[in-house]
């Protein structure tokens, strides 16, 4: 009588050996533009250092007050039938005239568990701090893209454009640069501001991609 060897199931084969993959933590990101903002978390995604870790889901905005944006926000966590286990609202302060109702916004995602993402003035000193540490003090949009146009001529010949789907790209191999020194400006000149909006210019993008890439950014 022959005896069977380990890991054999009756019929003499040998059993398969599952290995269960980890689970990927599910991320969802709303944006406040229908285009910049969705165009460089789109190509993030991707990277295989965040694709292993994370399923992430990017909603582009439809602009609108800072409110209207934030309860497109609620409304896309709530409707999705995925339970994401975070949901991020990458916003700008752009100026002081929307403060009051940042606030609400705020308010408003805080309460539906969904973590705001403040540039200020705009998303653009994020991609900003690509290529200089700068705390300077930005009247708007216009005035980061200014600043921001010295620097994309050099890199890529041509003035920065908000429609470019390949902005990740561009600026992917300076982004542990980028991260570095938005997280500098708000530890060195921002230091007694606990809010992003009274931060200009600064930006809380680093702490979402450096969430994606695995590199330590703590919050000030």
């Amino acid at each position: 009588m022959s005896r069977r060897g380990k890991g054999n199931n009756r019929s003499g084969v040998p059993r398969r050996s599952f290995k269960r993959l980890p689970r990927k933590t599910t991320i969802l990101i709303v944006c406040e533009g229908k285009e910049t903002e969705r165009n460089y978390f789109d190509g993030l995604k991707r990277e295989d250092a965040v694709r292993q870790r994370f399923a992430v889901t990017v909603k582009r905005g439809k602009g609108g007050s800072p409110l209207a944006v934030a309860q497109f926000a609620v409304k896309q966590k709530n409707q999705s039938v995925a339970d994401y286990d975070e949901v991020w609202c990458v916003m700008d302060v752009e100026g002081p005239d929307r403060r009051d109702e940042l606030r609400k916004a705020i308010e408003c995602l805080e309460a539906n568990d969904i973590r705001p993402c403040l540039s200020n003035p705009a998303f653009e000193v994020w991609l900003l701090a690509h290529f200089e540490k700068t705390a300077t003090t930005f009247a708007n949009c216009h005035a980061v893209i200014s600043r921001l146009n010295s620097h994309w001529e050099q890199h890529f010949g041509e003035k920065y454009d908000k429609a470019d789907r390949s902005i990740y790209y561009r600026v992917a191999p300076l982004t542990n640069n980028a991260i570095e020194n938005a997280r500098r400006v708000l530890q060195t000149h921002h230091a007694s501001r606990p809010c992003v909006l009274d931060c200009n210019s600064s930006t809380e993008v680093h702490l979402l991609v450096s969430r994606l890439c695995g590199v330590r950014a703590d919050p000030v």
